[in-house]
């Protein structure tokens, strides 16, 4: 079966998504979507590159985020602040299913494009609205990057004060958002029609931490227990780090058999699982002075001996080499047409009736605008005098 027949099998084959965005947040909803089949065609600004072109290594316009992010998409250049861009913007949206913006609050109403401008004409359409802190409010009007979120979450001081290295909220909000969405179309398909879904990151950072990170929040009136930030840590050993826990009580036994310390098992301080949270600090005392005498094969092969969790604490280098990372043969290498050698991860989720498939490297900027203008009925006379007009690019 070619890849083109794999794409058609995705189970959100036919679905099509017109994603205006920029970054991370809004984008990478629609990168989900792509990746399990749904056609995708992402705007950029003309004459103007998204950001994430230029973040990461760089080839020519091509960085390591973008040839990720932007794979099984189509990209057009267009100008929406103009008429005749927000025409062909209309002739996308009265095909598509999905719809996806991340401008700040007012912009789409002032470009008119947005939810009752566009489902007066695609009643249909799932719309989606992405923000920094919501459509209204003190800080409806502030500018905003993943940092901000973090820092007003709690997420920075639940990280003892720094930033978690990744643009976490930015990609729980977009997972959130393709949730969102997915969510919407089953409803379409069961009489609802089409919908507006409003986003903002702020709520979706606290919804995915509130599980953990508010434990003690969450029940304000019981005896607080210590929090991750409190011992939730690699362990140190003579030539590296390890990642080890221990939940239950046999595991722990097994870890204190494991590393010469059985009377630990015994120990009131650690009998149970909610007496070695409030005892998280001594605890770490003591397993943490062992381990950091011991060579990490070591630590690793009496704590696996006992069945304890653990693993060792890898650079981003070694995770190419890594058993089980071959084993599940998730990095995919590969040639882009302009960007040359490019490593990727394939989607996670494998399905046994709707295979998904990766059959488009991430555009170049305006790559498809002449391929998806001519599907719309523009002959190349009139696409000319678009570019001409710098409508289009």
């Amino acid at each position: 079966m070619t890849a083109t027949e794999l794409a058609t099998q995705g189970p959100l084959a036919g679905i099509k998504v017109v994603d205006v965005s920029s970054a991370v947040a809004g984008p990478w909803v629609s990168s989900w979507l792509a990746e399990l089949g749904a056609e995708v065609i992402f705007v950029e600004k003309v004459g103007v590159p998204d950001v994430m072109r230029m973040t990461g290594a760089i080839s020519g316009d091509q960085s390591g985020c973008w040839v990720h992010m932007h794979r099984n998409k189509r990209g057009m250049d267009l100008n929406l602040r103009s008429e005749s861009g927000r025409d062909i913007l209309l002739k996308l949206v009265a095909e598509a299913d999905v719809f996806v913006q991340n401008f700040r609050p007012g912009v789409a109403h002032r470009l008119q494009i947005d939810y009752p401008a566009l489902s007066a004409i695609n009643p249909d359409l799932v719309y989606l609205s992405v923000s920094g802190f919501g459509q209204d409010g003190p800080y409806a009007d502030r500018p905003v990057y993943d940092p901000i979120i973090q820092a007003l979450s709690g997420m920075t001081e639940a990280q003892n004060g720094t930033y978690v290295k990744a643009v976490v909220a930015d990609k729980t909000t977009a997972m959130a958002g393709a949730n969102a969405v997915l969510a919407a179309l089953v409803a379409r398909s069961n009489g609802a029609g089409g919908q507006h879904i409003e986003l903002a990151l702020l709520d979706a950072m606290l919804h995915w931490m509130w599980l953990e990170v508010f434990w003690n929040e969450s029940l304000p009136e019981s005896d607080p227990a210590p929090t991750y930030s409190e011992w939730y840590e690699p362990w140190d050993t003579a030539d590296g780090q390890i990642a080890a826990n221990w939940v239950n009580f046999e595991q722990y036994k097994g870890a204190c058999q494991a590393l010469g310390k059985p009377e630990l098992a015994d120990d009131s301080r650690f009998a149970t699982r909610d007496a070695r949270l409030q005892n998280a600090d001594a605890q770490r005392s003591e397993f943490a002075a062992i381990l950091k005498t011991m060579l990490t094969d070591d630590a690793l092969s009496a704590l696996e001996a006992a069945d304890v969790p653990c693993a060792r604490v890898v650079s981003r280098q070694e995770v190419f080499d890594d058993p089980q990372v071959l084993h599940n043969d998730i990095i995919v290498s590969e040639m882009h047409p302009t960007a040359g050698k490019i490593r990727t991860i394939r989607p996670p989720a494998n399905f046994s009736k709707t295979p998904t498939a990766l059959t488009r490297h991430s555009p170049g900027k305006g790559e498809h605008t002449n391929e998806i203008l001519s599907q719309l009925g523009f002959n190349p006379s009139q696409i000319g005098e678009l570019r001409k007009q710098n409508i289009v690019a």
